[in-house]
């Protein structure tokens, strides 16, 4: 029985205030690292994961492979948007309803940027300058520059 006894004695110095303090403050400190983290986290995954900037990313990519060795180019008086012949094709980007399209030879209809409210495009030496603002208020603006093919 005296074994038994000396096996349950324990430390009986306690829980202390110190104790205590340590552990909130060390609690504070990851509480505060964590909520840092979840907020930067969400910032960056809506940056990424935005449809429309990489929608607008694509569409900038686009254009500008085709507005490289053209014939002519000029702003469209009956629709917004441009024509310009390349190659003997002429191509038309323009808006149509709400949405960015592209036809070749007036023909078809090439989806380019969806959820337009308005676009605008200024034509300033050989540089193409689009403004576009979308159906949620977002506004994108690039400015192109043009190769024209000299004979």
């Amino acid at each position: 029985m005296r074994n038994f006894l000396k096996l349950s004695v324990r430390n009986e110095e306690g829980y202390t205030l110190v104790d205590g303090i340590i552990q909130l403050s060390v609690l504070m400190l990851f509480s505060q690292v964590f909520a840092v983290t979840v907020g930067w986290t969400n910032k960056i995954e809506e940056s990424i994961t935005n449809p429309i900037d990489t929608e607008w990313a694509l569409f900038v990519q686009n254009v500008e492979t085709y507005l490289n060795d053209i014939d002519t180019l000029i702003i469209q008086q009956e629709q917004q948007g441009i024509r310009f012949k390349k190659g003997g094709e002429e191509f038309d980007i323009e808006l149509y309803q709400d949405l960015i399209r592209k036809q070749k030879n007036r023909l078809g209809h090439e989806q380019m940027l969806l959820h337009v409210k308005s676009m605008s495009i200024a034509i300033e030496g050989q540089t193409v300058r689009f403004f576009v603002k979308f159906l949620n208020g977002m506004e994108k603006e690039h400015t192109f520059y043009v190769t024209i093919r000299s004979e």
